[in-house]
């Protein structure tokens, strides 16, 4: 968790932004967000989060049925018209439409609940008072896990099946969240028309649908006037929308944003906010067993709405970053790893093996190995050196610096360590460029992170290693390397960074020649000008591509390499998605009193985080 000051700091700063927006630009038509507008919208965010996680939620759908006039079978068979989850295995029932009546039988002696009272023989399930899209009341309960519910779709007849231990929503990673943008809690103008009306538009598969509107939404985004047709869902106003974010930022086919509903007679006009920081993607977005309505035609935006929900899949923020620094090689550049063993060492407590591994066809990777004495499936930690010509004798011990000594502090907490040289460095010498002519790499750090990759390789083949307890850690270019490893290799379960990274736009005032010699990315020079602006990724694509994985960020408030406040920038992106999904023990940054530097206390406090992760 983000040290208390270190956040409220960050908060403050936060609302000075939003009072300066809002006194300098009022012809946007914003109003003044409430007193912690941040705190506000991340707990509605939690909400709406656990809201999607419920056993009666989307997650725990796990199929849609069409019911046809007759007898419908229900069970875990091909040939079943509801087909329920594996895990209901001898589960049967029958389902009867006769024009106006829904009739539930049991059919094998499972125990079958509806309102708190067995179902034993046929019962009749209410649809009398369903409308043209409603779910009925009427919920059966199969072996108090399963939930069979009635409801109507398009003047249609459905069964809805739920298993709230259904594997997508036991996985369920959790939400992502753009960061809040007052500039998108917009006055607008509600009015509600004398009566509702219907709309065309279709669903998520294509198909014709329509709408009930009951008014429209007025607004100006930059002196335009917009306006969005709007539904009544309950007590609130329920808007689907799509602008020029889809399918970049957030999720392709739209989002869905609501409002409470204003006291408002038919016919007449009201004030309202319009907070698009609320904006949140449609079920569709996490199950194939829905169908959401796509915005009609009224409501596709001619701007981008960068707030609120966003949907990026881990494969497409690896994708970007592949753009700048070359594709993660194929699975058949895995050559034997063949390790020789060039020296071992018996020290107290542990053994240092002195290592070379083929990482490629005539490429091997000289390494230092740690094996604990006594050591049988224990944890195991990749340890990569910081921009230092020893390379990997530095983090094993033998360099000057003890804050530096990762592998040897952690051989002695009882993990197996491995401590590879990083291309160029220690007794690794490495052809950037005749290794950029061939096609083979696109920067030194893809091949880095290979080489890593091949080092987690080595390390799962050991006896001595557990495969599922793997991590990394590293300061300075250690710190960077392990998290762009951890983002590529989801063997990595927790990953600890040391003065490793700050946004782009705080990297030496947005300067980022830094970045582009050989041995890091030089795409960011040759094709993106040096411009944070023009750069395909940042940080916070990094980070969340190891979500759920654990992450321990130690970031000096002194630090010249890499600005304090551009690394907050990106914890704040992606530490509401861990709180979200109720992973804040997976996700830890320190910011202590100090230059590109690792104290001993927050070097203590990476190895208990590590220990909770792993042990």
């Amino acid at each position: 968790m983000i040290r208390n000051e270190v956040y409220s700091l960050c908060t403050a700063n936060f609302l000075a932004i939003v009072t300066l927006l809002t006194i300098s630009c009022p012809a946007t038509g914003q109003e003044s967000l409430p007193s912690d507008p941040l705190t506000e919208t991340m707990q509605w965010q939690i909400a709406n989060s656990q809201k999607l996680k419920s056993p009666n939620g989307w997650l725990a759908l796990t199929g849609h049925f069409w019911l046809r006039e007759g007898a419908c079978s229900v069970g875990i068979s091909e040939t079943s018209i509801i087909r329920l989850p594996e895990a209901a295995a001898g589960v049967e029932a029958e389902i009867t439409v006769k024009s106006s009546t829904v009739e539930f039988r049991p059919v094998s002696k499972h125990r079958f609940v509806l309102k708190d009272q067995e179902v034993r023989g046929s019962q009749l399930l209410r649809i009398d008072s369903l409308a043209k899209e409603a779910d009925s009341e009427d919920v059966i309960q199969i072996e108090n896990r399963f939930l069979l519910q009635l409801v109507r779709r398009s003047g249609r007849l459905a069964i809805r099946v739920r298993d709230p231990q259904s594997p997508a929503l036991v996985h369920f990673p959790g939400k992502t969240w753009l960061p809040v943008d007052p500039s998108f809690r917009i006055a607008a103008q509600f009015h509600r028309w004398p009566q509702a009306t219907e709309t065309s538009s279709t669903n998520i598969r294509g198909e014709a649908i329509q709408l009930d509107m009951v008014g429209e939404v007025k607004f100006q985004w930059k002196g335009v006037e917009h306006t969005l047709l709007a539904q009544q869902e309950g007590d609130e106003l329920f808007i689907v929308f799509k602008d020029q974010s889809n399918g970049n930022d957030t999720y392709g086919p739209g989002r869905f944003v609501n409002v409470p509903m204003p006291s408002v007679e038919p016919g007449e006009n009201v004030a309202i906010v319009l907070d698009f920081n609320r904006s949140y993607n449609p079920p569709c977005a996490f199950s194939t067993h829905t169908l959401c309505p796509l915005a009609p035609a009224n409501n596709r935006l001619p701007f981008l709405v960068r707030a609120g929900e966003s949907y990026l899949p881990r494969e497409k923020r690896l994708a970007k970053i592949e753009r700048v620094m070359g594709s993660v090689p194929r699975d058949e550049r895995r050559v034997p790893l063949l390790m020789q063993e060039l020296s071992r060492e018996k020290l107290e407590g542990y053994d240092r093996v002195k290592i070379s591994f083929a990482a490629e066809h005539n490429d091997r990777v000289p390494a230092w190995l740690l094996i604990p004495h006594g050591a049988s499936k224990s944890s195991a930690m990749l340890c990569l050196h910081q921009t230092i010509n020893i390379g990997k004798d530095e983090p094993i011990g033998l360099g000057q610096q003890e804050s530096k000594r990762q592998a040897l502090h952690l051989v002695k907490r009882g993990y197996v360590c491995l401590a590879p040289d990083y291309p160029s460095f220690g007794e690794y010498p490495f052809d950037f460029d005749a290794a950029f002519a061939k096609g083979d790499y696109a920067s030194g750090s893809m091949k880095a992170i290979w080489n890593n990759m091949r080092a987690i390789d080595l390390l799962c083949s050991l006896p001595e290693v557990d495969s599922e307890r793997i991590g990394a850690i590293g300061h300075s270019l250690g710190g960077h390397n392990a998290l762009f490893t951890a983002a590529f290799d989801p063997r990595v379960k927790v990953v600890v960074s040391s003065c490793g990274f700050c946004s782009f736009h705080r990297y030496y005032g947005g300067n980022l020649k830094g970045w582009t010699s050989s041995r890091y990315m030089p795409r960011i020079a040759s094709e993106y000008e040096n411009d944070p602006k023009k750069m395909p990724f940042d940080f916070d694509d990094v980070l969340l591509s190891i979500f759920p994985r654990a992450v321990f960020v130690m970031a000096p408030q002194k630090d010249s390499n890499f600005d304090v406040t551009g690394v907050q920038q990106i914890v704040n992106a992606v530490e509401p998605m861990y709180k979200n999904a109720e992973y804040s023990d997976r996700f830890s940054a320190v910011y202590p009193d100090a230059g590109h530097e690792w104290p001993e206390l927050e070097r203590t406090a990476a190895y208990e985080f590590i220990d909770k992760q792993l042990k």
